[in-house]
């Protein structure tokens, strides 16, 4: 019986490798593994799951790959330079491109590039609301959010305290995940308002953040911070670090199921695993490969 199923990305004998993997309480079986080059000529900087499809984004060949786990087969499609991530409504994917300042637009059925949406300095982040059918752009170097009404083609923008990377939206809020340098390296959680434009709350963190999860089902959020090796568990209600979790080793990228949070940690070789209840560390799982990116499907 096992508990869930994931996506990995990570590399073996200098090839980079997805895996679609099963895991249990004491291991992990694979269930297909992927060779997607040599290591050093691919970077995968992010990963979408959506019905049996797998999306990553190669910020190094300004790629988007398409894998049908159903039938085995890999696509790919051109976009702006150094892709970071994506998003998808019910008919296309949207991509922030970092160096070429724009967001692409890919048609899903066909899966192929058509057409762009010019975006702040350093597009990083992109998610989509379909409450309010528009896009939300972090842009690093201007130190702000920007909104993309598709429908109007209308522009709103939002300033964040730090250079921001990774952003959620809950209910009228933005959560941006920023990076804030005097003298020292900060991780700032800015909470925004969405109808007024006012940063409301910030949570700093000391060090840097390599990953940042909102876990809609509980209201918390979940940081890596590669500097103290430690997971925080924080409240949007309260809007407040709750809990610290020592792991160790070289936190790189965070996922959660319904009952588990699943960090891989590319030092020690392993998937750490934290319980949501009580948020305690309950096992690591020994890989065969030095993992990346995480994923869980269901």
């Amino acid at each position: 019986m096992y508990d869930e199923k994931l996506i990995a990305t990570g590399i073996s004998r200098g090839k980079l490798l997805m895996f679609i993997m099963d895991i249990c309480k004491e291991n992990y079986l694979l269930k297909k593994v992927v060779n997607l080059g040599l290591s050093d000529s691919i970077a995968i900087h992010s990963i979408t799951y959506f019905e049996n499809l797998v999306y990553m984004a190669d910020s190094f060949n300004n790629k988007i790959y398409k894998y049908d786990s159903n039938t085995n087969e890999l696509f790919e499609t051109n976009v702006g330079r150094d892709p970071r991530h994506m998003c998808l409504d019910n008919e296309n994917m949207y991509v922030a491109n970092f160096e070429s300042d724009n967001i692409s637009i890919i048609d899903l059925n066909l899966f192929t590039l058509t057409g762009s949406i010019p975006a702040g300095i350093k597009a990083h982040d992109v998610i989509y609301s379909e409450k309010n059918n528009s896009l939300y752009t972090s842009c690093y170097e201007e130190n702000e959010v920007v909104e993309y009404a598709l429908d109007k083609g209308s522009r709103r923008s939002f300033k964040t305290e730090g250079k921001p990377m990774h952003l959620f939206l809950l209910n009228d809020t933005i959560i941006a995940m920023t990076y804030y340098v005097n003298g020292n390296v900060h991780t700032k959680i800015n909470f925004i308002n969405l109808k007024n434009g006012n940063i409301e709350d910030i949570i700093i963190i000391e060090g840097l953040a390599s990953d940042f999860l909102l876990d809609y089902e509980n209201n918390m959020l979940y940081i890596l911070n590669i500097v103290d090796k430690s997971l925080y568990i924080a409240s949007t209600e309260f809007r407040k670090i709750v809990k610290e979790v020592y792991l160790g080793g070289y936190p790189e990228s965070i996922s959660c199921g319904s009952n588990s949070i699943y960090v891989t940690n590319s030092k020690k070789q392993q998937i750490n695993v934290i319980e949501k209840k009580g948020y305690k560390f309950a096992r690591s799982i020994d890989l065969q490969f030095v993992p990346d990116l995480i994923k869980v499907t269901h």
